[in-house]
């Protein structure tokens, strides 16, 4: 079975979280409902207070320091616009 996603050469595997995007679920600050923060985004909207808020901690991700960065952002900007 061909994988639904394969890395190009020049890029790694973690454009994976930015090109096929998955839920993580942060408690708000606000009033301790959930924020759903997908893992190609910084923040989310809680679904108790409709406060918007961000991560508790930034996560670093290849494209803070990996040399074809750039490579990886013009593919994620394309795949987003399909």
């Amino acid at each position: 079975m061909e994988p639904l996603f394969k890395s190009k050469p020049e890029t790694c595997p973690g454009i994976r979280k930015f090109v096929r995007p998955v839920p993580r679920y942060f408690k708000c600050p606000n009033c301790g409902g959930n924020v759903e923060i997908w893992s190609d985004e910084d923040v989310g909207i809680c679904d108790t207070c409709n406060k918007e808020s961000g991560r508790p901690e930034k996560e670093q991700s290849c494209l803070d320091w990996c040399e074809y960065a750039d490579k990886c952002r013009e593919i994620i900007k394309s795949m987003k616009h399909q």
